[in-house]
């Protein structure tokens, strides 16, 4: 299992594409091999980025399109390394440049924690990254007036978050802390204020890895449509608000 990954691969959806996993690992170790300046990897970043990573980036963008012209926030439930929530603010700088529109990090940095009811796949404390390295990130490439990382305990800390912050409204909302608890916290009091026509997206709906997130997204929104964009892997799940 590669550094960092957070979990094995279960018999379900995790390996419907493990035809395509030697081939890639092979990928990466050629890559590591090459002389690439890093240069590149910046600026031809599509040269080399996987097809499934750039299909992942292509559906976070086409959900994000469906937005342009509503009102209100983005959150980012869920950032680890920030590769999301420094998406949706470079989104919003090119698209949004004069708008009041900020995404909303939130996540505790102490990686995922496993409960009863979550899946044993995921590794217990996986997932973890450094809070400073995140907001260097953020500061070193002058995104800091679009993203705000909100570093607390899902599961305990929203209510005194929102009540501090009682203007807040959302017109997208990505769910990327797929554990029953964190769900079970996080997705009424985000739907409640994620405004009518607004977009919930799932990173992994109806998935071994997540058992959390179908079932308290049918607990607390127990009428969603739940859609898809058709040739993502993931996210693989969007509810609109009615």
């Amino acid at each position: 299992m590669p550094e960092n990954q957070g979990h094995t691969y279960g018999s379900l959806e995790s390996v419907k594409f493990n035809h395509r996993r030697d081939d890639y690992y092979k990928y990466v170790e050629y890559l590591k091999n090459q002389d690439i300046p890093l240069e590149d990897y910046l600026h031809d970043f599509t040269a080399y980025i996987g097809h499934m990573s750039l299909n992942r980036l292509l559906t976070i963008y086409e959900l994000y399109k469906k937005t342009l012209g509503m009102a209100g926030h983005i959150a980012d439930v869920g950032v680890y390394k920030g590769a999301s929530s420094l998406l949706f603010a470079k989104l919003i700088k090119n698209f949004e440049s004069e708008a009041l529109t900020l995404c909303h990090g939130f996540d505790w940095f102490q990686g995922t924690h496993i409960g009863e009811n979550d899946s044993s796949l995921v590794a217990d404390g996986g997932y973890k990254t450094e809070y400073e390295s995140v907001l260097e990130l953020i500061k070193m490439q002058q995104m800091d007036n679009i993203l705000k990382i909100h570093k607390l305990d899902l599961t305990k800390d929203l209510p005194d978050f929102f009540d501090k912050n009682k203007h807040l409204r959302f017109k997208l909302i990505m769910m990327d802390a797929g554990t029953y608890e964190v769900m079970d916290a996080a997705i009424p009091l985000f739907y409640e204020r994620l405004i009518p026509g607004g977009i919930m997206i799932f990173d992994q709906y109806s998935h071994e890895f997540s058992p959390g997130e179908a079932m308290m997204l049918h607990k607390h929104i127990p009428h969603a449509k739940v859609m898809t964009i058709p040739n993502s892997w993931m996210p693989n799940a969007y509810v609109v608000k009615e």
